[in-house]
């Protein structure tokens, strides 16, 4: 009885620490990922396929004076597994309050919010001012990143499995006339960015022989798929 009263008073004592989610973009310096990255690039319906690997690596970290974290992540790419990894640049994230900030080519975006729930939303162009806020078609809305799909198994055609995944959807347009602006990305717990897709077509619209005909004057098609991650 007496042992019974002294964990019951224990348990009633430990505070309760919420789980925030932060294990969706764990930051810290060493981590690598290897992603496989297929391009497709069209110009008047003309498609030109590019492949390659990817390398992201929280190479370093800086502390402001107001103690605000910056980690430094390290890209790079090769053609293929046995190629030699070249430069290709260097951005920066954050974790601001509640929310992932990453500078990409001196353009910023709120990645992530938490804690994560299903359709919670926020404004990914918050602190840039891309036009339209970087949409291909500026509908009603467009600013809104939200959180479609959390804590759900998956499987990458690339190997990487995961019990626990988290979907942000970036633009979700699709219009049968002038094209499509469909973007989102995947987290892992534990892991990070393991999933990202991006399908932005401009459908021609300049006659009427093309009008509603889907034919792709321009646009892209990007998928980037996690290989392999790990610490160095």
């Amino acid at each position: 009885m007496i042992f019974s009263t002294l964990v019951s008073s224990c348990s009633e004592d430990e505070p309760v620490v919420p789980d925030m989610g932060f294990e969706y973009y764990p930051l810290k310096v060493g981590r690598y990922y290897i992603y496989q990255v297929n391009e497709t690039s069209i110009s008047q319906s003309i498609e030109t396929k590019t492949a390659y690997e990817l390398k992201v690596t929280i190479s370093d970290s800086t502390v402001n004076e107001r103690g605000l974290t910056t980690y430094v992540l390290v890209r790079e790419k090769r053609a293929n597994p046995s190629a030699v990894w070249q430069s290709l640049d260097t951005w920066s994230v954050k974790l601001i309050d509640n929310r992932i900030v990453q500078n990409e080519a001196n353009v910023i975006f709120v990645k992530l919010i938490f804690p994560p729930s299903v359709n919670l939303g926020w404004d990914g162009n918050q602190f840039n001012n891309l036009p339209d806020n970087g949409n291909l078609f500026n509908e009603s809305g467009s600013e809104q990143y939200y959180i479609a799909n959390l804590n759900e198994a998956i499987s990458l055609s690339a190997g990487f499995e995961t019990d626990n995944s988290l979907t942000v959807v970036q633009n979700d347009f699709s219009d049968e006339i002038v094209g499509i602006d469909e973007r989102k990305e995947i987290y892992a717990s534990g892991v990070g960015l393991i999933y990202k897709e991006v399908r932005q077509l401009e459908y021609c619209t300049s006659s009427a022989s093309c009008l509603g005909q889907q034919k792709i004057d321009k646009g892209v098609i990007l998928i980037q798929s996690l290989k392999e991650y790990g610490k160095i």
